[in-house]
């Protein structure tokens, strides 16, 4: 199969199941990456590509299940080998655990000479069934397994997947995460938004602003805040909970939107869709909860600590990647609603220690975790494999 010529731009496909993560995650790698390489963005379709194909990157959809369809999935790995072969690609760049297995399968039988896979954080909560997990272990060992390297966001499930044997220590790269520093921002014109957003919402100057951000289902933790906010209710009056929990097409354990009601906080509690700048609201929330179970890297704690908005979360390994307990956050035990709701109250109740805690949690993010930074060690792996030339490792030993 004929490649590109000495002298000429890489063409590089980026794959994912998610055309939400392409919107929310991926761009902001591309608009950097494309300096270097020929991007193509393959995803399944749907209206959080517009931004990528407004910004002039070629998008190619096909169709795909996100959850494991064994029908569905030989179709889209049909669907992806033809697309493969068609299009000659020097290098994939896999995204999300199903996009990873499909795209490295697919990748492989096609011939594509050099492959990555990016773990944006494993399926292992101890929530999930043991016969759930087996299968997911299995499904990224071979991911792992097919791809030539695999990129880490988070420094504790790459020693998770090295320790367990998912993933060879020579294949495994930890690139750490990080989002745009100049949209995450204070400024007199982002203030201005979110004070017109806390009116729109219906929050009033002497109210707590509490927000919380993901996907609505169960593993992010709502349930764990409804019965928080009823527990606090008559400690803090004052505070009023915003969710930003869109619902995405194919997810599971969805929840109801009946929630807050069913739990006797429905007074206190909106659930909102899905919103694509979220700087204004994060800077006219006084509190963000991130309840999750599990977690990769979060996003929604750096964009949170770089506007400077105080953070109540999980004491799981992803946080901790972002945040320290009673240092630059308050940690709470996950699954726990009386644990959040007890560190929710001592954020509420001492508002200058508070307000220190995000402070040196702005400081940490200012300086580990800027997307410009992160694009360069994704462009330094892909230059890396690309000048080893096909055949210079085989990914399967």
């Amino acid at each position: 199969m004929a490649r590109r010529a000495v002298g000429a731009r890489p063409r590089v496909a980026h794959f994912t199941v998610a055309p939400e993560f392409v919107d929310r995650i991926m761009v902001h790698d591309l608009r950097r990456l494309r300096d270097h390489e020929d991007v193509t963005v393959i995803s399944t379709d749907g209206p959080p590509l517009d931004r990528a194909r407004a910004e002039g990157f070629r998008v190619l959809t096909i169709e795909a299940q996100r959850k494991i369809r064994p029908w569905a999935d030989l179709r889209a790995l049909w669907i992806l080998w033809r697309l493969f072969r068609r299009e000659r690609f020097d290098l994939l760049h896999s995204y999300t655990p199903k996009a990873g297995l499909l795209g490295q399968m697919a990748g492989l039988l096609a011939g594509i000479p050099r492959r990555i896979h990016g773990c944006r954080g494993l399926l292992y909560g101890p929530a999930v069934p043991r016969w759930q997990q087996l299968i997911f272990r299995m499904t990224d060992w071979l991911t792992n397994r097919i791809a030539h390297a695999t990129l880490y966001l988070s420094s504790a499930d790459m020693r998770f997947s090295i320790e367990h044997g998912l993933c060879r220590a020579a294949k495994a790269h930890l690139i750490g995460s990080g989002i745009d520093l100049e949209q995450f921002a204070p400024s007199p014109k982002i203030a201005v938004e979110a004070a017109a957003w806390r009116r729109q919402v219906g929050v009033e100057p002497d109210k707590r602003l509490v927000l919380s951000v993901g996907r609505y289902v169960a593993a992010k933790g709502y349930a764990d805040i409804a019965r928080a906010a009823a527990l606090l209710r008559a400690r803090h009056p004052e505070a009023r909970y915003v969710w930003i929990a869109p619902v995405f097409a194919g997810e599971d354990e969805v929840l109801s939107l009946d929630l807050p009601s069913e739990m006797g906080v429905g007074d206190i509690v909106q659930c909102l869709g899905y919103v694509e700048n979220m700087a204004p609201l994060l800077a006219a929330a006084d509190v963000l909860v991130h309840a999750s179970h599990r977690e990769g890297v979060p996003r929604a704690l750096m964009e949170a600590a770089a506007m400077g908005t105080p953070i109540v979360a999980s004491d799981i390994p992803g946080c901790r990647e972002v945040v320290r307990h009673e240092e630059s956050a308050l940690l709470f035990a996950a699954h726990d609603a009386q644990a959040l709701a007890d560190a929710l109250g001592r954020a509420l109740d001492d508002w200058p220690a508070t307000s220190a805690r995000a402070a040196r949690a702005r400081a940490v993010v200012l300086s580990e975790f800027e997307q410009g930074a992160l694009s360069r060690r994704v462009w330094a792996r892909h230059a890396a494999l690309l000048e080893e030339g096909p055949g210079a490792t085989a990914p399967m030993a």
